[in-house]
Parts: structure tokens; C-alpha cells; sequence
């Protein structure tokens, strides 16, 4: 009997190219995992673990009495307005020399806090601790010509190879330390307790040796102005260096803090802490110029030869590879020539599109592809072509019938199909929007449905195919799509030879810009 999901699948990638430009639909999740502050307020901050559902903070600062200390949120959970609550503790606990099993006394709870974020880089902190409420506006912190981007990840922690997140001890639960892993540097901050037992913070600055091993000072904070009245100066002036680190790791979720202070040396097996419902997996970048500003009515950056876009499938390890590879004439029209390949270099085959680009639209031909699974050359047009306007202001939309016309040989089998397609795309606002290829402000935001209807006749067997689909993409003038994602509904009636029952599937894709070059310019 003929295979027609590979059709299918075909269909429903040129008929979204046709209204998003890309083949595929895509979504990521804002991660926001590392270390967080002020600039002219230096000497106080606040690390991040985003766990999905929830985030696990740190707060580093100062105390009444002008002493460094700590507070632990037990857990920020995410609410429905997109911001994150949790109640904040202090604590005291075994002088850090001593600890051999439980670290910590019971916590003490002190107040609340809440963490807004304006965009993937810009915290609002609202607190209220022991009596003062105040707002700190914080930004993400500045690793000079390098970045820091985590994302959500479902890969196992073990095959980690950027080490920023939370480490501790679970038999000694009470202390830990807090990563920044960028490039050979590594930043740890440490939350432990001194000998009169009261809550203290010590920062190890380490870089990456010839062996892989991590060394460096390790420093003490000591006095500064109370977190209650830092007020647009410098919190400290400075720190004490007090000592030496070093970190190891055996994989990308265990390792050994190693660390002399004075007499004292010790070494410490860690791992990652993990609480939440996700898993956040970072990685160094090299810093550029920020993106183009969002906000444009052009959501889309202009086809040019060389530009590339990757996208993937969030959970998956292959994606799509869309290269603007040349120009060409297609019917007597001038054309861009689209090529998507899979990253994975095989299963897929190539696939070529023709787009027209106009002063005012993207006009799309048609194009042609070789399906492997299949073992299926063809071709597919567009009927009429399908026009695009490059200009989309918030509120745009437009309905959108055309026929896509495909033909080729499967197994054997020569095929012809016309898919009738209804498409209603809807610019419904600007929203930031990030990806491991970065953040972007004000991306165009789309909302678009979309109706694919199919009967295939074949080998005495006619299938009938209808499909109900919906996407949510966030695209960006500098880079095109950014995220987005898809549910579909597809029921398939097979008639002739015999009976076949009706089949009704239901997916949902969510993908994400994983790396771009447009117009010269590398994202990440």
C-alpha cells in the first residue's frame, strides 16, 4: 500500500513556508540561569537556577550589621502572570571546616520576594525582608567579550560539558555553590558558615588548566552597606582573599570542589542540584553587538545570498539547515533559491524552493526535492503563487487560498496531489524572544491557522486527507524566525480494496533558532 505520511509531512512544511518563511514551525523558552546585578551597585547580586516551573535564587549581600551574608529562596514558582514567589530564608549553620553531614540549621524564614522579567535580560526583584520592602531593577551580569546562553534541555546532565548551575553536597545538605562557567573561566560563589556559625560568602575565581582542572584565589566577602539601603553606589569595597580553589568535574553533573584556607585544606564531592520540572544546559558564546531593534513592521530580515538559518525541534538532536544558496529563474520570474537540508547530512534528502522577493512582497513559486524515505524525486508548485507582503504592521492579516500542486515518483508509483490549502496569518503584536541563537526585543509576533485538505489516488486506493493546524511564531527583522510552535490535527479516510478505519493523529512541535548568519552577522 502506498506511504503517503511522507507527503504528508511535505505538504504541511511548504504550505507554512509559504505565510512564515520557514519550513518548520519553533519554540523556545526564555532560561534564566546565571548571575544577576547591578553595575553601580557592585558587591552585591543574585544567582538564578531556572528549573522551568520554578527558580531556585541565591541572594548575596549584606546584613543589619553591615556583615556579608546570604538568603535562600526555597523555591520561586512560576505564576500565572509569568512571575516567580517564593518565601526567603536565612540561616546559620556548621562552621564550613566542620561539616560532615547535615550543614545547616532549621531555616529561618525572613520574608518574600517576587522576580519579574521585563525581557530575557532585565530582572525586576520586588522584596519584603525583615521588615523593608523595596524593587531592584538588575541585568543580566557582564563576562566582557564573552556571553553566557542556557536554554531548557532534556539531554542528560552527564553529557554537559559548561558547568554553570547549582552544586552541592545531598549528604550535607546547607551549603553549595553557585557556577559561572564562561569559556576557560570559572566563577563560583560559596554559601557556607563561619565559626561563630552565622551565614558568610566566599567567591573562587578559577580558570581552566592544561590538565582540565580549574584553579584559582579564592576571596571572602566581608562588610558592606545593608542590603535595605544600597542605593545606587557600590556596596563594598572590596574583598579579602583568603585562600585557594580548584574544581574537577568526571562528568557534566559530578565533580570535586577542592579548597586551603589558612590550615584548613579540604576536598568536597558535588553535584548538580536539581528541583524543578526542567533542566537548564548553558554554553559560551562570544559577545557581539546587540541584534537590530525589534519593533519593525518588516519582520523579516531581506533574502540575500549566504544567509542561513538552523532550526530544531525542541527534544531533538537533528534539525533544518535553510541556506539562501543562489538565484535562478523559475517560469520566467527571477528567484531566490531556498535549499533545506537535515542536519543530521541524510535522512531527508534536499529540499529547493524558488521566492521571488519584490520591493513589497515574497512571492513563492514552487520547488522540488527528493524524499529518501520514499525514494521519491518530485516537484511542487504553487497555484496560484503564493504573495507575501514584506511590510506586516501589528493587526495585519489576510486570507489566503492557493492549491499545491505536487507530483513525483514514490516507490515505483507515480503521484499527484492537490493540496487545497485555506490560511489565515494574523501579526497580533511585538513580544521579546529568545533562543540559543539569542534575544531578541520586540519580535513580531504571528498567529496562524491553517486548513490542508488532500485526496491522493494511487495503486486503487484513494486517501483523503484533511489537517487542522495552528502556529504561534515570534520572528525578528534581524534574523527571521525566532521560536515558535504547532498542533495539528489530521484525520486520514482511505477508500478502495478495503475497508481501512479512519485514523486521526495530533502533534505538537515546538523548535527554536539554534544559529544564524544573515548580512555577515553570526548569532549567536
Amino acid at each position: 500500500m502506498l506511504r503517503l505520511a511522507p507527503l504528508s509531512q511535505f505538504c504541511v512544511r511548504a504550505a507554512f513556508g509559504a505565510a512564515l518563511l520557514m519550513p518548520m514551525a519553533a519554540m523556545a523558552v526564555d532560561d534564566y540561569t546565571g548571575a544577576w546585578w547591578r553595575s553601580d551597585e557592585s558587591g552585591w547580586g543574585v544567582f538564578l537556577v531556572d528549573q522551568g516551573n520554578m527558580l531556585a535564587p541565591s541572594w548575596f549581600t549584606y546584613g543589619d550589621d553591615g556583615k556579608a551574608t546570604w538568603f535562600i529562596v526555597s523555591g520561586a514558582f512560576k505564576q500565572a502572570d509569568g512571575s516567580y514567589v517564593g518565601d526567603v530564608y536565612s540561616f546559620t549553620g556548621v562552621p564550613y571546616s566542620q561539616i560532615n553531614g547535615q550543614a545547616s540549621d532549621p531555616g529561618n524564614r525572613v520574608g518574600t520576594s517576587t522576580f519579574r522579567f521585563t525581557d530575557a535580560n532585565t530582572l525586576k526583584l520586588d522584596y519584603n525582608v525583615g521588615g523593608h520592602q523595596q524593587t531592584k531593577t538588575l541585568s543580566r551580569f557582564d563576562w566582557g567579550d564573552q556571553d553566557l546562553v542556557c536554554s531548557p534541555s532534556t539531554a542528560p546532565v552527564s553529557s554537559f560539558t559548561n558547568y554553570t548551575a547549582m552544586w552541592w553536597d545531598p549528604s550535607q545538605s546547607g551549603w553549595g555553590l553557585h557556577v559561572n562557567h564562561v569559556g576557560d573561566l570559572m566563577v563560583a560563589t560559596w554559601y557556607t558558615y563561619g565559626a561563630d556559625r552565622k551565614a558568610i560568602w566566599l567567591q573562587a575565581s578559577t580558570t581552566k588548566g592544561a590538565d582540565g582542572v580549574y584553579r584559582g584565589k579564592l576571596y571572602q566577602g566581608t562588610t558592606g552597606t545593608p542590603y535595605h539601603q544600597i542605593n545606587g553606589q557600590p556596596a563594598t569595597a572590596g574583598v579579602n582573599e583568603v585562600g585557594t580553589a580548584s574544581f574537577s568535574f568526571s562528568n557534566g553533573g559530578a565533580g570535586q570542589f577542592s579548597y586551603t584556607i589558612g590550615s584548613v585544606t579540604q576536598t568536597k564531592s558535588i553535584v548538580r542540584a536539581d528541583y524543578g520540572n526542567a533542566v537548564s544546559q548553558c554554553r559560551t558564546v562570544t559577545a557581539s553587538n546587540p541584534p537590530p531593534a525589534g519593533g519593525s513592521d518588516e519582520c523579516f530580515p531581506p533574502l540575500a545570498v549566504g544567509n542561513r538559518i538552523v532550526i530544531r525541534d525542541v527534544g531533538s538532536t537533528s534539525g533544518t539547515d535553510q541556506r539562501v544558496t543562489g538565484t535562478t529563474t523559475y517560469k520566467g520570474h527571477p528567484v531566490f533559491v531556498l535549499e533545506d537540508r537535515p542536519t543530521d547530512g541524510s535522512s531527508q534528502g534536499v529540499t529547493k524552493e524558488y521566492v521571488e522577493q519584490t520591493a513589497t512582497h515574497r512571492i513563492y513559486h514552487g520547488g522540488e526535492g527528493y524524499i529518501p524515505e520514499v525514494q521519491a524525486n518530485g516537484t511542487f508548485e504553487y497555484i496560484p503563487p503564493v504573495r507575501v507582503p514584506r511590510v506586516t504592521p501589528v493587526g495585519y492579516t489576510e486570507t489566503m487560498d492557493y492549491v499545491i500542486r505536487a507530483s513525483y515518483t514514490a516507490q515505483g508509483v507515480n503521484v499527484t496531489a492537490d493540496i487545497n490549502v485555506h490560511e489565515v496569518p494574523l501579526r497580533v503584536g511585538s513580544e521579546n524572544a529568545s533562543a540559543p541563537a539569542g534575544s531578541f526585543s520586540n519580535a513580531c509576533k504571528f498567529d496562524t491557522t491553517i486548513r490542508l485538505k488532500s485526496s491522493v489516488s494511487a495503486a486503487g486506493f484513494t486517501v483523503s486527507t484533511i489537517t487542522d493546524g495552528r502556529a504561534i511564531q515570534w520572528s525578528h527583522p534581524a534574523v527571521g524566525p525566532v521560536r515558535s510552535e504547532a498542533d495539528t490535527t489530521t484525520t486520514v479516510n482511505t477508500t478502495g480494496g478495503f475497508a481501512v478505519p479512519p485514523q486521526v493523529t495530533q502533534s505538537h512541535v515546538e523548535s527554536e533558532l539554534i544559529e544564524a548568519l544573515i548580512n555577515g552577522q553570526h548569532y549567536p
